[in-house]
Parts: C-alpha cells; structure tokens; sequence
C-alpha cells in the first residue's frame, strides 16, 4: 500500500478523486486530506505519506508555495489543476507528473503506477531542483523557459534556447546543447516534440527534431539536410521535406 494525501480546496474535487482512487488504484491508501498549503503543511508533518496529490492553486496558496516550505522532501508529488496551458507547459518541462481535471481512471492509473515504481526504487532524484524549475516558468514568459531532463544518474535543468537538436537513439533521446554539451535520458523523442513544440521545436526526420532559432540554412537533396549554426547537419526525411520548407517560407 502507498500511504497517500490529498491536499486541494475543492470539496468536490476531493471527493471524485476520493472514489477514483477507491475504484481505479486499491494499492493507494489515504491517510489524511487538507483543503490549503497551511493545512497540508500540517498534514504532511504529522504523517509518512509515499505519495501526494497537490491542487495547483488553492485559496492560501498554491501547490508550490507548499512544496517550497519543505526543502528535503520523501515523498512524490502528482498536480491535479484545472485546465491552464501555460501551467500544464510549466509543470511538464519540469519533469512533474500531473492530472487534468475532471480526472481521467486510465490517466490516474498511469500516473500512480509511475510513482510507484519510483518510491519502490527511490528514484526521487533532487526534487528542488524540479521545484525550482517550475516556480521559474511560471514567472517568465515563453522565451524563457527551462526544462528538466533526467539521466539515470542526475538531474539537468537546461534553458530551451541552449537546445540544438534532440536525436532517438532507440527509446532514448540526445540532447545536443550549447557548448558541445550532450544528455541522453531515458524517454523517447515523441514525448519531448510534443513538449517542445510550442517553443520551435519541430521533427525533420522520425529521429530529429531541431530547435528552429538554432539553423543556419538548408542544404537540398532528396529530403536535403539542416545545417545548424554549430556546423552540424540534421536530416529531412522526404515525407517531411514540404512542412520543413513552409517553415523556412
């Protein structure tokens, strides 16, 4: 059993997720509710909770004012927030899991099945450093935004306008950086496009995807080749030629 807390100001709320968690994920045991950060400073202070489910943004606060108040946590986090695309795109640069409200069964099973491998693997990896990358996306604009990446040692957070290129390596994807810096983490390249998208990032190739503020000019052949502004060349596949030259105009 995971011992679990749900920390959100909506009655309601609660309660849906209160009988999901009954019907959907009997491995999760709560032992305790708040409605605010005061209140679930409390809670967690009184408590061994593995696991909590944390409102974005309750009437005294919000979710990360209350994850900033406890510097050395033991326990994983899963948001729950109603729909906001720029705090969706904040929390999923910052490597945080997340559900959208109303909640989905197969999204929360999900989302606790990965929390239960990292707590049964005490995975937990620097969580400030993840803190820290969400209170600052949250605060900056679109240009501005940095993103978590992990490998199987540590946790990296790198500024998106130091991103190159990103290439699959089977179910791994390469980070090229600034600097001649590289970082292989462990998800595919589907899951970062998706990611990245809205901040000009787009696929060439099935295994490339380039930081669109980085090229320098493209080289033509039968899918041609984007030639960045470190010298390295990135492929287009053919299907993906005519999508690659509207974005050069």
């Amino acid at each position: 059993m995971i011992p679990s807390v749900l920390i959100d100001n909506e009655k309601n709320a609660r309660s849906n997720l209160r009988a999901l968690l009954h019907t959907f994920c009997p491995d999760v045991q709560l032992i305790g509710e708040g409605t605010g950060v005061a209140c679930g400073l409390e809670l967690l202070a009184k408590t061994q909770a593995q696991l909590v489910f944390l409102d974005v943004q309750m009437d005294d606060g919000t979710g990360m004012d209350l994850l900033a108040q406890i510097p050395d946590r033991h326990f994983e986090v899963i948001f729950t927030t109603a729909y906001d695309q720029f705090a969706l795109q904040a929390i999923k640069l910052s490597a945080l899991d997340y559900l959208l409200k109303p909640i989905d069964p197969e999204e929360l099973q999900a989302a606790v099945a990965k929390a239960q491998v990292r707590i049964s693997e005490k995975a937990q990896l620097d969580p400030s450093l993840q803190l820290e990358a969400l209170r600052h996306n949250l605060r900056h604009t679109a240009e501005d935004q940095k993103l978590v990446l992990k490998d199987a040692e540590k946790l990296y957070l790198v500024q998106l306008d130091e991103i190159i290129r990103c290439e699959a390596t089977g179910s791994y994807t390469q980070f090229f950086l600034q600097g001649d810096r590289k970082i292989v983490v462990s998800s595919n390249l589907r899951s970062y496009e998706k990611q990245l998208k809205p901040f000009g990032f787009y696929r060439s190739h099935h295994s490339h995807l380039f930081n669109f503020a980085h090229l320098d000019h493209y080289e033509k052949g039968s899918g041609g080749f984007l030639v960045m502004k470190d010298g390295s060349r990135v492929p287009v596949s053919v299907r993906r030629k005519e999508a690659v030259l509207g974005l050069l105009g």
